[in-house]
């Protein structure tokens, strides 16, 4: 999986957005012209995702279809620039961007928010997903999974695991509620927290070593940075 390519570039957005900036923003990533644009049907196999999203909520599900689909939501009619764009590299890697790549006034991006559909064949198994977001939702309904990776500014995410999580999970924002649903005797956790007010909730079996917290054969490694983040460890229901 390629280097979170625009984690600062999004922190930047938010402080231009907030002391007005002369009215304009910028949200620029690499290559722009391989994107294709909109919602669209991919039959070449996905091995991973990658997925920059300023605000909205994304949702990574399977589905009964042999083919990859990614479609958006938005409350209000969109513009071709601000619709997503996506690109499936050689090596199978799904990338998505939120809108054109470009600048902005700063109200056409602050008060746009759109919901965004992954759907995978069922029985997919990804190498890597990742995100990177501004005021995002995310929820990964029970897609198998290698490594999750997340960096965001004001960011949600809830995950499911009816059985084997992944190697690893990986968060890193300002603030931020990474909260894993899992069957208690399948899971294994091994979570470290680092920042300034994280706070740890797990409701399933565990001990503490040194600065980690254990459940069950502690595989999964989950590693938690940032300023206000709460990591929850909850019973699948």
């Amino acid at each position: 999986m390629k280097t979170r390519r625009i984690f600062l570039a999004l922190m930047a957005t938010v402080l231009m957005v907030a002391c007005g900036n002369n009215g304009k923003t910028n949200f620029t990533y690499e290559h722009p012209e391989r994107y294709s644009v909109g919602d669209a049907t991919i039959a070449q196999p996905v091995r991973s995702l990658s997925v920059n999203w300023l605000c909205g909520d994304v949702e990574i599900l399977y589905s009964d279809t042999p083919e990859v689909r990614i479609y958006e939501k938005a409350d209000t009619s969109l513009t071709d620039d601000l619709r997503l764009r996506y690109y499936v590299d050689e090596e199978g890697e799904l990338e998505i961007q939120y809108c054109a790549n470009g600048r902005y006034s700063q109200g056409d991006l602050k008060a746009l928010r759109k919901h965004l559909y992954i759907e995978l064949p069922r029985g997919t198994n990804l190498d890597d997903i990742e995100i990177d977001g501004v005021d995002v939702r995310v929820a990964v309904e029970r897609v198998q999974h290698r490594k999750l990776n997340v960096d965001g500014v004001n960011v949600n995410v809830n995950s499911y695991y009816p059985g084997e999580l992944p190697d690893e999970i990986d968060m890193d924002g300002v603030r931020c509620l990474l909260a894993l649903h899992v069957v208690p005797e399948t899971a294994g956790l091994t979570i470290e927290m680092d920042g300034v007010m994280n706070h740890l909730r797990c409701d399933v079996p565990s001990v503490k070593k040194d600065n980690k917290t254990i459940v069950g054969d502690g595989r999964c490694q989950v590693s938690v940075d940032g300023v206000d983040m709460i990591t929850s460890v909850n019973r699948l229901i």
